[in-house]
């Protein structure tokens, strides 16, 4: 994997979490930099991500009274704590199946695009 293609995947990684904001700063790609030059796996950023997430929700029921992620330095010090046990692969999957629960639940719910009708809606006409 490239430098860029590296730096692109974690950048958009964080940008999946709930919580974060919808643009990286240029403070983002400094620490996704960082976690590059030091080697650090793509898949331990994101179980860092996904693990610190769901510990934010642990803190309150729901994520929208947490306050905002402002930067991927939040992520920074999980990152630097996961051991080998930490990334048990069926650990990664409990936890990412959780994370996607999670995501799913934040995700906007699609409306019909169609206008609702009411018992005060006029009725509208057909033309046979």
């Amino acid at each position: 994997m490239t430098r860029a293609e590296y730096l692109s995947a974690v950048i958009r990684v964080y940008l999946s979490a709930p919580g974060r904001p919808s643009r990286a700063r240029r403070s983002d790609w400094a620490v996704a930099t960082t976690f590059y030059q030091q080697a650090v796996p793509l898949e331990t950023v994101e179980h860092a991500v996904r693990l610190a997430t769901l510990r934010r929700t642990l803190r309150g029921p729901d994520l929208e009274a947490l306050e905002p992620i402002h930067s991927l330095a939040y992520f920074r010090q999980v990152v630097s704590s996961l051991t080998p046990e930490a990334l048990d692969p069926a650990y990664v999957d409990h936890v990412r199946l959780r994370f996607d629960h999670i995501v799913a639940d934040c995700a906007p719910k699609p409306t019909s695009r169609r206008p609702q009708r009411n018992a005060a809606s006029k009725p509208e006409s057909r033309a046979s």
